[in-house]
This record gives C-alpha cells, sequence and structure tokens, in this order.
C-alpha cells in the first residue's frame, strides 16, 4: 500500500521489526558540568542504532531523522570510496514524553540512491526544501518541492535551487518561523573558511533571492553547520568547529538583532558541550529539545538525544567606582539593557555604589552610566552560565571643574553632609581629590572653603556646625598633601541657602549643606 511508504500520515504501523530500532528508554545517560548554571539532563530518544542517526526537523507530528542504518522500506547503498552507508531520511513516532520510535523511510520520490541530507518545511507544511547529493562525494545539493496530498509520492514541483556551481555543496537548510528567510551552510567562495551560514530572502512563492553571509559574528575559519533559528527570530544556535570551544563541533547562539545582524555569538556552555561533537540542537519548548552527538572521535557514529533544561538563578553585582580615587558613587543613574536594546532595570546605585539584577546566563548586557559631574559610560558584560553571581566595576572619570572669576564651579555633585553631622559623606570624596587635582595643577592658586548648612535647628547651632565642615574639607585638603597657607575655611551657617524654603523637601535640605571653593584673589 502506497502509505506505508510515507509516515507523515498519523497511519498505525503494524507489524514492524524491532530488530531496527532500539526500545524506548527515558534512563538518564549523562549530566555533564553540574557546575554550570543552565543544567541538560539528557535520555536516550529510543531509536538509536550501532550506526549514525541525526535529528533533522519535525513534520505532521514526526520526528525527521537522517540514519545510514538501514530502516523498512528503504535501500541503504555502500559509498565505495568512503566505504560508509549513504544516508537516508526517516521519519518517526513521538509519544508524549519525546520519546521516538518506529522509523520509516519518509519518502521514496524526494529520494535517491546517494545520500540524503537535512531538510526543513514551511509553517504550514506546504512547502519542504531538502538536500541530497547525486553520487560518492559529490557536493549536496538543495531542492524544493510542493506537498500535496493528490500527487504522485504526495510530493510535486521538484526543483533544484541553484545557488551556487556544481563543486560547491548547500547543506543543513532551515526556514524560519515567518518563512521569510532561509538559512543554510556551504562552502561556496566568498567566506570566511569551511563551510559558512548564509541567509537568503525568501519570496512568497518559494523563490530564494538577496543571498548573504551572516558575517564573522557568526562565521569561523573553520566550519558552521546545523542551524536552528526559534520562533521569536531572536537567536540563531548552529554547530561550529571554528570558534572557541569544548572540541569538535560546539553549539552556539547568536542574537539577531538591528535589522538582522548578529550579536553576542557564545558557546551555550559546558552543561551541553563536550569534546565530542554537537550538532543539530533544536528546542521544542523553552526548556526541551533534541541534539544530536558523535559518540566517537575516530568515526561518524552519532545518536539522537532528547535533553531537558534546567536553569538556576543568577545575580548580576555592579559597583560604580571613581576611577581616581576608588569611590563608590551613590545615586549614580544606571540603564541596563539587553542585546535587543530592552530596558531590563532603571535605577541608582545604593549607599554603596551598587545595584544587583537577576540575570539570565548568555545574555550581553549593555549598562550605561550616568552621574552629575562624570562622563558618561557605556559597557558590556555577558553573563557567564558557569557562575552563580557575576560582578561588574564601572569606573566612571569626573569632569575637571570649571574655573570661572573667583570660583571653583562643580558640574557634579558638591560636597554634601548628612544631617546634623560634620563627617564628610563617602561619595564626596571624589570631589574634594578633583579639587586637591585642580590645586595641584595650579600650584599658585589659594582657595577658600566655605560651608553652608540647611535651616534645620538654631542658627547658632547651624553656624557652629557650619565651621565644622569646613574644617573638615580643609583637613581633608591637607592630609593629601596640600599646603595650609595655601587654605582658608568659613562656615555660613543658613544665611545663605541654595533654596530658601521654610519648609524644604529632603534633596532641597541636601543640597543646602554644602561647601564651596573660590579662589582668593
Amino acid at each position: 500500500m502506497k502509505k506505508l511508504f510515507f509516515c507523515a500520515l498519523s497511519i498505525p504501523f503494524i507489524g514492524f521489526s524491532q530488530n531496527n530500532v532500539t526500545t524506548n528508554s527515558t534512563q538518564e545517560i549523562s549530566e555533564l558540568n553540574t557546575n554550570s548554571l543552565v543544567h541538560y539532563t539528557f535520555s536516550d530518544t529510543g531509536i538509536n542504532s550501532e550506526l549514525s542517526e541525526v535529528g533533522a526537523t519535525f513534520f505532521k507530528n514526526k520526528f525527521i531523522i537522517v540514519s545510514n542504518k538501514k530502516r523498512r522500506h528503504a535501500q541503504t547503498t555502500l559509498n565505495e570510496s568512503s566505504k560508509k552507508y549513504n544516508n537516508n531520511t526517516y521519519c518517526t513516532d513521538v509519544d508524549d514524553h519525546g520519546n521516538l520510535s518506529f522509523p520509516l523511510h519518509f519518502s521514496k520520490i524526494l529520494d535517491n540512491e546517494f545520500n540524503e541530507g537535512a531538510m526543513t518545511f514551511s509553517e504550514d507544511e506546504k512547502t519542504i526544501y531538502f538536500t541530497k547529493n547525486s553520487g560518492d562525494n559529490k557536493p549536496f545539493k538543495l531542492f524544493k518541492a510542493s506537498f500535496d496530498l493528490e500527487a504522485k509520492g504526495y510530493w510535486k514541483n521538484i526543483t533544484e535551487i541553484k545557488i551556487t556551481s556544481e563543486e560547491y555543496s548547500i547543506e543543513t537548510p532551515f526556514l524560519n518561523k515567518t518563512n521569510n528567510k532561509l538559512y543554510f551552510s556551504s562552502n561556496m567562495p566568498g567566506g570566511f573558511g569551511g563551510y559558512d551560514i548564509y541567509e537568503a530572502d525568501v519570496a512568497e512563492n518559494g523563490t530564494v533571492t538577496n543571498i548573504k553571509n551572516l558575517g564573522n559574528k557568526v562565521n569561523s575559519k573553520k566550519d558552521e553547520k546545523y542551524i536552528f533559528v526559534t520562533p521569536s527570530n531572536k537567536y540563531i544556535y548552529f554547530s561550529s568547529n571554528g570558534h572557541k570551544g569544548n572540541g569538535g563541533y560546539d553549539i552556539f547562539r547568536s542574537s539577531i538583532v538591528n535589522n538582522n545582524s548578529f550579536e553576542n555569538t557564545v558557546n551555550i556552555g559546558s552543561g551541553l558541550n563536550t569534546d565530542k561533537d554537537e550538532t543539530a540542537f533544536m528546542l521544542t519548548s523553552d526548556t526541551q529539545g533534541y541534539i544530536s552527538i558523535n559518540k566517537r572521535s575516530n568515526r561518524e557514529d552519532f545518536d539522537i538525544y532528547r535533553f531537558d533544561i534546567n536553569e538556576k538563578e543568577q545575580e548580576l553585582n555592579i559597583t560604580i567606582i571613581d576611577i581616581d580615587s576608588n569611590t563608590k558613587l551613590t545615586n549614580a543613574n544606571v540603564i541596563i539593557k539587553d542585546e535587543f536594546g530592552d530596558i531590563i532595570k532603571k535605577t541608582v546605585t545604593d549607599n554603596e555604589g551598587k545595584i544587583v539584577l537577576k540575570s539570565i546566563p548568555l545574555t550581553k548586557y549593555t549598562i550605561t552610566t550616568n552621574k552629575e559631574g562624570y562622563d558618561s559610560n557605556s559597557t558590556d558584560i555577558v553573563a557567564s552560565p558557569n557562575s552563580p553571581t557575576i560582578s561588574k566595576i564601572v569606573n566612571l572619570v569626573a569632569k575637571k571643574p570649571i574655573v570661572e572669576n573667583t570660583e571653583i564651579v562643580f558640574t557634579f555633585d558638591n560636597i554634601y553632609f548628612d544631617f546634623n553631622k560634620a563627617s564628610i559623606k563617602e561619595e564626596s570624596k571624589s570631589s574634594l581629590m578633583t579639587i586637591v587635582k585642580q590645586l595641584n595643577d595650579h600650584p599658585n592658586t589659594k582657595i577658600s572653603i566655605i560651608a553652608h548648612t540647611d535651616n534645620k535647628g538654631s542658627e547658632k547651632y547651624n553656624q557652629v556646625l557650619s565651621e565644622k565642615r569646613a574644617k573638615s574639607a580643609y583637613d581633608f585638603l591637607i592630609k593629601e598633601g596640600i599646603e595650609k597657607t595655601r587654605l582658608s575655611h568659613s562656615g555660613k551657617g543658613e544665611s545663605q541657602p541654595l533654596h530658601d524654603c521654610k519648609t524644604c523637601t529632603k534633596q532641597q535640605d541636601l543640597e543646602n549643606r554644602r561647601i564651596e571653593f573660590k579662589i582668593n584673589e
């Protein structure tokens, strides 16, 4: 019966020989680096044999695989030069736990007697892009066909998509969720070396145009293959043996940003990658998926595993510091964005100059910091998957004070004090260090230090307090090497407020409690 040769439909398969499959097993086979925050638990899928199986994609609720193991209704031929069996494509049943079973030849009409490769389907499952070669050691070519239940073998309009010349190969195609981008791997000229990943625009009629190399953020001097793009079109996963990895092919992820450019290419971690070959990574949800791993180093012997992801919490600690005085800066404005430009957090630093963020491993964060009197700073950090806590120090450089007439004018926070105290706040020491630098740069300059208070308390009390505060600044400058003969100090109490208010806000009181510096004529 014709339908036995095509397993896209939900047809029961009776009397299938178990000699061709491994019995289903959900036994955990591997837990790699348990120190990784992104922990993968691997389980056998139930279809792996003594030869090679590689996962490809899904079609009609079946899982499509590529294998050189002989399955029912399929003839496996031998590559005479390599002495390896050629690959055929098969479809398998998928149970509720993600286990696979009953591999059956996918389609005779799309098959040939040589190697078949990976394939990808449109979202409506009416179009297939697939690869195969036409002889031993021949390059793979890309084809397109349309699904039709009334057509012979269910596929019609089989057409080769000519992308490059005959001597170069087109492999591992992937069509994104929105059907407007086709990704593939090729060794055609113009790349960065070996096999590179390319993208092409897909028109409504399925034609492919505007072929473009993804660039050196994705491609390396060696090989990149096996593409998977998330349904959100935010991330592209791929296998590479050219980027820094653990050995062989590892799985990497790059973020698709800014009009389809690529940033933050990262190895997804030792929780998944080993010194073996990891390929054909695909997610079926945020926490589950499939991967194909080559168990042997001396020959191709891939098996397909399903995995579950358990991600632990991670914390990003950011400290803002004055680069000259090493002072932790409070009340600095901080905006944190991810690589897509989305604001993750907008806040100010605490009394220790810190902020804390619950971060997501592998995410690239851009930390933009602004504080009055400092040059703004923008710095990036990628959240490593191997550490529960990541610390980042952001250094700010103080702007130089502007000398206008007889007064040193600050474009940043002045020297402030806590209520009812004469000790200098930690955050203001960086401002005083700027005064020190100014005086060292101008050795003939003499200054007066004038302190002010808020209007809390009596005038007499505030007068004494202001004098103590002026003396605190005076002592600080002397301690930093400024000669006494260049300095004088006095207090003005509450007589010269910046904000003349009877009931002042907390911020107004803070700004009234200040010190000014004036150059003596």
